[in-house]
C-alpha cells in the first residue's frame, strides 16, 4: 500500500519486504487507534456548523486542482503499470491531474522516457530519492547519482522527495547507519548536492516520509523545504487527520508547507487484518472529500495512493491489491469517475498569458441542518464562484461490510449579494447540472455524504 514497491527493492531485499509489510500492519493498527482516541482534536472549522458571520474569501479553483496528485509505479513492469500506452497515460490524462509521485531505479532510461512523455502533456513528477532506487543488487543510490539522474530529467520534475518510510524498516542502512541517523545523513547530502547544482537548485526538496507520523520525533529536523506526511484514515473519515500529526510533521522542516505524499482507501472489504477496507462506492464518496478536507486544512498537495490495482484479487482479501482508482484491468472505479468529474467542473481555463488572479469574497450564509456539513469556496478567473458542500460521514460498516445510507440534510444558502445564475451539480453521479436558479436570494440544497457543487455567477439578470 505504500511506496516501497518492487522497483524500489532489489531481489535480495524481497524477503525483508514481506517482513516489512507485517510490521506496517502493526503500525497502521497503532496509528488508527491513536487517531480514534483523539477524534475531537480537529480544526474548529470542521466541527462547527457551516455558517459565516461575514463574507468569505474564496480560494482559486486553480490552487485546488493543483493540490491533487496520484501515486504511480511506472517502473513496476510485473504489475498493471506495464500497460503504459494502453491504460496508464490515457487514464492520467482523462483524470485531469497535473501531479504524479514516483521513484525510478538509477539507470532505468526506458521508464525515464515515460516521465518525459507525461511532462509534455502537463503531468509533472514529485521524484522520490531513496538509497534503494537501484537496478543492481548490492548497489546504492548515492546523492551524486541522484543529482545526475535528476539533471537528466529535470524538465519532468516539480519536486524531489527524500527516503520513503525507513522508520519501520530497521534492516535498512545508509553508510552503515540505520534509521534515524542513516536517513538524516542521506537527506543532508541529497539536499546539499541538489541545491549546489545549477540545473536542479530550483527544485523544492521534501523531507523523508514516516510510516507513522509520531516517528518524526525520532528523526527530528532535517534539510528540507517542505514537510512530508503519510496518513491513511483506514475505513474512517478524513477529519481524524488532526492537529497532533500536523504539529509532529512540522518538526521536520519547521513552519513550512506540508505535502501529503501518501493517503487513500483500499477496497479489499474482506481483508482479515486490522487496516479495513471500504466498498468502491463508498470510496467514491470519501476520496474527493479527502482532497477537499486536506485542502481546507492548508495542505499544499495531496497524493492519493494509487492510480491502479497492481494485481488481480477477486476475493477482495488483500489490501495491497486494491488501493487503485482503477481496477487491475484498467476499468474505472466509481472513485475515478467522481474525482474526474469534480476536476472537470472546477478546472480553470488558465493559459500562458493569463494574468495573476486574486480570488474575491462572497457574502453568503448557510443555515438549516448544517451540523457536520463541511464546505470549500473556490473561484475561477472569470469571477464565477463554486461552493462545494458535503456531509462528513464515514458511510461504511466494516462489521457487516455494507454501505450506511445517509439521510439527506436540508441546508439553505442565503446570498447577500446579487447572483444572476446558480447551478447545482453532483459530480459523483454526473457531470451534468441538477438544477438551475435565476436571481435567487435563498436556495434550498440537499446535502449528502459526497460533494454537491453550487456554481454561482455574480451579478443580476435584468
Amino acid at each position: 500500500m505504500s511506496f516501497r514497491k518492487k522497483h524500489f527493492i532489489s531481489k535480495k531485499s524481497l524477503l525483508g519486504f514481506n517482513q516489512y509489510r507485517r510490521l506496517r500492519l502493526a503500525i497502521l493498527r497503532t496509528t488508527l487507534l491513536a487517531l480514534l482516541g483523539i477524534l475531537l482534536i480537529s480544526y474548529p472549522v470542521f466541527l462547527a456548523p457551516s455558517t459565516q458571520a461575514k463574507p468569505e474569501q474564496a480560494h482559486s479553483a486553480d490552487s485546488f486542482i493543483d493540490s491533487i496528485g496520484v501515486a504511480v509505479h511506472l517502473g513496476s513492469q510485473n504489475t498493471a503499470y506495464k500497460h503504459y500506452e494502453k491504460i496508464i497515460k490515457p487514464r492520467l490524462q482523462e483524470l485531469g491531474i497535473h501531479h504524479i509521485r514516483d521513484g525510478l531505479a538509477f539507470g532505468d532510461r526506458e521508464n525515464q522516457k515515460k516521465f518525459h512523455d507525461l511532462a509534455k502533456v502537463g503531468i509533472k513528477l514529485t521524484f522520490v530519492r531513496d538509497p534503494r532506487d537501484v537496478s543492481q543488487p548490492g548497489d546504492v543510490l548515492t546523492p551524486e547519482k541522484a543529482v545526475k539522474q535528476a539533471t537528466s530529467m529535470v524538465e519532468s520534475l516539480v519536486a524531489i522527495e527524500g527516503p520513503n518510510e525507513w522508520d519501520i524498516q530497521s534492516h535498512l542502512q545508509y553508510q552503515g547507519q540505520n534509521f534515524p541517523e542513516g536517513v538524516r545523513r542521506f537527506q543532508a547530502e541529497l539536499y546539499r548536492k541538489i541545491k549546489a547544482n545549477k540545473s536542479t537548485d530550483h527544485l523544492p526538496i521534501l523531507s523523508p516520509s514516516m510510516a507513522n507520523p509520531d516517528h518524526v520525533t525520532l528523526l527530528g529536523k532535517v534539510a528540507c523545504d517542505i514537510n512530508n506526511m503519510h496518513i491513511y484514515p483506514g475505513s474512517q473519515i478524513p477529519k481524524e487527520f488532526n492537529t497532533r500529526f500536523i504539529q509532529n510533521t512540522k518538526k521536520l522542516c519547521g513552519n513550512k508547507p506540508i505535502i501529503i505524499t501518501e493517503t487513500g482507501y483500499h477496497n479489499a472489504i474482506h481483508e482479515p487484518r486490522n487496516h479495513k477496507g471500504i466498498s468502491e462506492q463508498v470510496a467514491a464518496k470519501l476520496i474527493p472529500r479527502l482532497f477537499l478536507e486536506f485542502f481546507n486544512r492548508g495542505i499544499q498537495r495531496t497524493f492519493v495512493y494509487e492510480l491502479i490495482d497492481e494485481h488481480p484479487n477477486p476475493k477482495l482479501d488483500d489490501k495491497e491489491k486494491h488501493f487503485g482508482l482503477l481496477r487491475y484491468d484498467g476499468s474505472r472505479k466509481p472513485a475515478f469517475i467522481a474525482l474526474r468529474n469534480l476536476i472537470t467542473l472546477l478546472k480553470d481555463s488558465k493559459t500562458k498569458s493569463s494574468k495573476a488572479f486574486t480570488p474575491q469574497h462572497l457574502d453568503y450564509q448557510l443555515s438549516g441542518s448544517t451540523f457536520n456539513v463541511h464546505h470549500t469556496l473556490l473561484q475561477k478567473r472569470n469571477g464565477i464562484f463554486y461552493l462545494v458542500l458535503w456531509q462528513d460521514f464515514p458511510g461504511f460498516n466494516v462489521q457487516n461490510k455494507k454501505e450506511i445510507i445517509v439521510v439527506k440534510k436540508q441546508v439553505f444558502l442565503t446570498l447577500n449579494e446579487p447572483v444572476s445564475h446558480a447551478t447545482t451539480y453532483q459530480p459523483n453521479d454526473s457531470i451534468y447540472p441538477l438544477m438551475h436558479y435565476e436571481n435567487e436570494k435563498k436556495i434550498s440544497l440537499g446535502i449528502l455524504d459526497y460533494p454537491l457543487v453550487v456554481e454561482l455567477v455574480p451579478g443580476k439578470n435584468e
